[in-house]
């Protein structure tokens, strides 16, 4: 478990090359995400790395499956 300080707040969604191999689909997916989090309620810093199925995924299901991982996470 890795604990954050107080004063640290931020995001980053982190796309690998195996999971998405060309550089206009490894930014699209980011802003989908980025997109995707600014509807939810988020911890102070947040971290995402999402797997190679992701990259096929519609918006709404990314949506739907981020929303649940942080309800876990917020709970």
């Amino acid at each position: 478990m890795l604990v954050v300080p107080e004063e640290m707040r931020g995001y980053a969604v982190i796309i690998p090359k195996k999971v998405v191999r060309l550089s206009s689909g490894r930014h699209r997916l980011k802003r989908q995400i980025f997109e995707a989090l600014k509807t939810l309620r988020l911890p102070p810093a947040l971290i995402v790395f999402p797997r190679a199925s992701a990259s096929g995924v519609h918006y709404q299901d990314l949506r739907t499956e981020l929303g649940g991982l942080l309800s876990k996470i917020n709970t």
